[in-house]
């Protein structure tokens, strides 16, 4: 119906631009009119009566975007912090403990 709205605005104002036609008289602006608006009309009225063409575009394939390889970053180098290893002291081994009578306090054993 709303396709149809520009074409019932020009006919309407085709017969508007015609006027009233007249039996007498030497035709004039109306006789004019009328043949303006037939042919508006008409084509009108033709242009919609004529097949249309339907053109449906086809679905195109896209081809996907070529891969992207990116370099990983090179790698960072840091230096290794120093190892100090704590090296064991050497001590002597302490001297056997004696436990018994303190010495040369009773002096020598006499057996």
């Amino acid at each position: 119906m709303i396709r149809q709205l520009p074409k019932i605005a020009l006919l309407v104002g085709a017969l508007a631009v015609a006027g009233q036609a007249s039996a007498h008289g030497g035709g004039g602006p109306g006789v004019l009119g009328a043949v303006l608006g037939g042919a508006v009309v008409g084509a009108v009225v033709t242009s919609a009566l004529a097949p249309r063409e339907v053109v449906v575009q086809q679905p195109v394939y896209a081809a996907p975007p070529p891969p992207v390889y990116v370099a990983p970053p090179p790698p960072v180098y840091y230096a290794p912090q120093p190892v100090v290893y704590a090296q064991p002291v050497y001590a002597p081994p302490p001297p056997p403990r004696y436990y018994g009578p303190p010495r040369e306090y009773y002096g020598r054993p006499g057996w």
